[in-house]
């Protein structure tokens, strides 16, 4: 077992449900799962889950929860129960960290450590972090942690052991690259990144499920390109928007500044969509109103129109996650909107269409997603007061009607990303479980709830054996 824990840590525990928000998780070995309940005799296979487990060192901190260190977590869940395993993400900038009790690198809100001339050694091209707690990704055969940056990790899915930097095998130079890479049912790995420069662009490539080559296929120039968390896919188009909050490429260069304060909010500049085609690299854009936004819920055809539904929010959401506001039990009252976008042929604008109000981590079936369009959609929420200081809320949306159809909570719990994992050869969006961590004032551990997503209630929770600290998504590896 491997616990980091400091007496600054330690002064820092807090009570019940913020719990999650503390260093000092343990790296356990395939500890027993206690199941309550029935889980279903097809659901065969291990969660995943990663997000920032340890954010106190001995000689320093991160103030955000985006910069913790690191963290996998493995629930396998076979005939004969349920089995916990955890590892720190053995990245490199876990590894200096450790060694030196402090930050070693540069962050989401972590300034770069190094000195002036340490910097001026890497004129342009400034060290990135490889902190890949944000999102679970497979590139071919190959598991990976990752963050904003072109830097992935990879790792083993069953026992958590890091197999160390994955290298792309071309020469692309990117700054930065969306976190939410799309992995297809063959292997082709697609995703975005952006070039710093006197001209900078988002580079839009894919992988071959065999390769470890970086294909561009659409470059699309930016004077000032938006923040970059996620892209969509449909069959036939890659849509990418481009939020008002925009990168000062002289500052990402140039400056140890952290991450984030490299982006200015720009809301006279308005935002912009912009679609890619698969198959010929073509690039049409979109003007609309100036937003800023994290994660698609999906992107389908309608006919020679492609539709982006997208949940967005105010770019205030940054600070409200700050570690010292989080771990003070203060409600966020951030707004946030799931809005569709409806990109015409031979339009030049679209307008946003509501379709409902606080929900963010939004979910449809793996079947759906990329695909063909899905009906409806699963997100994290707030209950009914919004003064929980995190989402408590499982939140079912019926995406053609435009309203929250129904919705589960567990008493005085946060309630995190739900999972979608299908049952196999399901033939509606709604057919399989949702996986939902979570964690009440009086849980001696995370405990996930299986939820029936049709029906929204509870089939089982599987309890384990310590606290999870809050990450942001989970992923599904089938046995």
């Amino acid at each position: 077992m491997t616990a980091h824990s400091t007496p600054e840590a330690q002064a820092l525990a807090r009570p019940g449900r913020l719990r999650g928000l503390d260093s000092g998780a343990r790296e356990l070995d395939d500890e027993p799962v206690e199941v309550r309940g029935e889980l279903p005799a097809w659901l065969r296979g291990s969660l995943l889950l990663n997000g920032p487990a340890l954010w106190e060192l001995p000689q320093g901190r991160y103030v955000h929860w985006f910069d913790g260190l690191a963290m996998l977590h493995r629930v396998r869940i076979g005939a004969d129960g349920a089995r916990y395993r955890s590892r720190f993400l053995q990245s490199e900038d876990y590894r200096g960290s450790i060694a030196a009790g402090r930050p070693a690198f540069g962050g989401f809100a972590t300034p770069d450590p190094t000195g002036l001339w340490q910097r001026l050694r890497h004129l342009g091209q400034p060290a990135m972090t490889d902190n890949g707690s944000v999102v679970m990704s497979r590139i071919g055969g190959q598991w990976v942690g990752q963050t904003e940056t072109p830097l992935v990790t990879a790792f083993d899915p069953d026992t958590l052991e890091t197999r160390g930097r994955l290298r792309f095998e071309d020469d692309e130079k990117l700054h930065f690259m969306s976190a939410h890479g799309i992995t297809e049912a063959d292997g082709t790995y697609w995703n975005v990144g952006v070039e710093l420069g006197k001209q900078c662009a988002y580079k839009v490539f894919r992988v071959a499920p065999t390769e470890r080559r970086r294909e561009v296929i659409a470059r699309i120039p930016v004077a000032k390109p938006g923040y970059l968390h996620a892209l969509a896919l449909t069959p036939e188009h890659v849509v990418l928007w481009e939020p008002a909050l925009r990168a000062q490429p002289l500052k990402f260069l140039f400056t140890g500044n952290a991450y984030i304060d490299n982006f200015r909010w720009e809301p006279q500049g308005g935002s912009r969509i912009h679609r890619v085609s698969r198959r010929d690299g073509a690039v049409t854009t979109w003007t609309v109103p100036a937003m800023f936004g994290f994660h698609a819920v999906q992107a389908y055809e309608d006919g020679t129109a492609t539709v982006l539904e997208l949940c967005e929010s105010d770019p205030a959401i940054i600070d409200s996650l700050r570690m010292d506001r989080m771990r003070s039990g203060e409600a966020a009252h951030v707004s946030m909107q799931l809005r569709r976008y409806r990109l015409e042929p031979g339009r030049g604008e679209s307008t946003p269409e509501h379709i409902v109000d606080d929900v963010e981590l939004p979910m449809v079936h793996g079947g759906w997603w990329t695909r063909r369009r899905a009906r409806h959609a699963w997100c994290a929420g707030y209950g009914p007061d919004g003064h929980a200081p995190l989402m408590d809320c499982t939140v079912k949306v019926d995406l053609d009607a435009g309203v929250v159809s129904n919705t589960w909570q567990r008493p005085g719990a946060v309630q995190l990303e739900p999972l979608f994992v299908a049952r196999p050869d399901s033939q509606t969006d709604e057919d399989g479980v949702l996986l939902v961590p979570t964690l009440a004032d009086d849980d001696a551990g995370t405990v996930v709830a299986v939820l029936d997503p049709a029906r929204m209630a509870c089939l089982a929770t599987l309890h384990l054996p310590q606290v999870v600290p809050f990450g942001f998504h989970a992923a599904w590896n089938s046995a």
